[in-house]
């Protein structure tokens, strides 16, 4: 069992440090924000290095700005989360790509960087040259456009996207779970009430001050089952179900997972191992087949003269 664990935790460290590439900077932190890196959590400070597959939280109110190595931006408040599918700079214009469950963002996309695209459950943003709010909740994606022009789509259950509809700046495009996206002129007064009052004011940019300042994170815990489970059973649960493997070391997180095992076939080979076959004993020959097989001794013949010897000379 040790082996197994120091295997595990090997294996959720390397994962931890060799995950993904530098996607950009945290540069502003106002509450409890933390980011899942291979399996652990980490705290999270400004200055902080986003890499590619990291899942950043931030709790109830909090704050955070991530900005692009690209050169756009995207200011976060909690209750939120949100998925680092792919972001880091690359050759060509390949758009950011992260995926938001839940929480409020704002994004700043500027040519000739390359695009933001944001998922979510029920909706997608492709931001190539817009300054965005977008709200996110179990059962609603609504979007505010607040200069330039973005593509926004309905996601189907399916995880496919419809095909996108323009929305310019000054239009708001919403939908509900129940409901198909609908675009229309202005922010709707719910919407505005809710959303951060520093969301009306122009991003501010602090990539320079932590630009050639390298921040280590701190380690907070390992997963738990309870906050891996939505990931396992998302849309991106091929990618979670290989990267949280080294947890089921972990004794409480693999009884939870074991509890359910149906719901997990891709970890069914680690939760009951096959057992290994036993080496096949050759059977012993039997003594008398032994014996059968020697070579029957000789007779010894008499001395005397036939026929009392038995034999002719």
């Amino acid at each position: 069992m040790k082996a197994v664990w120091l295997f595990g935790s090997c294996l959720s460290l390397v994962s931890a440090l060799c995950y993904g590439a530098d996607a950009g900077l945290i540069t502003v932190v106002d509450g409890s924000v933390r980011v899942l890196r291979g399996a652990t959590w980490y705290k999270v400070v400004e200055g902080v290095r986003v890499q590619d597959g990291d899942v950043i939280e931030g709790s109830d109110r909090a704050q955070m700005q991530i900005e692009l190595t690209s050169g756009n931006n995207a200011n976060i408040v909690g209750p939120a989360s949100l998925y680092v599918i792919s972001a880091a700079a690359r050759e060509g214009k390949q758009p950011a790509d992260l995926y938001m469950p839940q929480g409020w963002v704002k994004l700043a996309a500027r040519s000739p960087a390359p695009p933001i695209k944001l998922r979510s459950p029920l909706g997608t943003i492709d931001a190539g040259n817009a300054v965005a709010v977008v709200r996110v909740a179990a059962n609603s994606f609504e979007v505010f456009v607040e200069s330039g022009s973005a593509r926004v789509s309905d996601t189907g259950r399916t995880g496919a996207e419809a095909a996108p509809r323009e929305v310019r700046g000054g239009d708001f495009a919403g939908r509900t779970s129940d409901r198909p996206l609908a675009v229309g002129g202005g922010a709707p007064p719910p919407f505005v009430t809710a959303m951060p009052r520093h969301f009306m004011d122009t991003l501010p940019s602090r990539a320079d001050k932590y630009r050639t300042t390298r921040v280590e994170l701190a380690v907070d815990r390992p997963i738990s089952f309870a906050e891996a489970e939505p990931w396992l059973n998302g849309p991106y649960r091929r990618a979670f179900v290989k990267r949280l493997q080294p947890r089921l070391s972990d004794a409480a997180f693999r009884a939870a997972v074991a509890a359910n095992a149906q719901a997990y076939p891709e970890w069914g080979s680690v939760l009951t191992p096959q057992a290994q076959p036993q080496p096949q004993v050759q059977p012993q020959p039997q003594a008398a087949k032994a014996n059968s097989t020697e070579k029957a001794p000789e007779k010894k013949e008499s001395g005397l003269p036939w026929p009392f010897s038995g034999s002719r000379r």
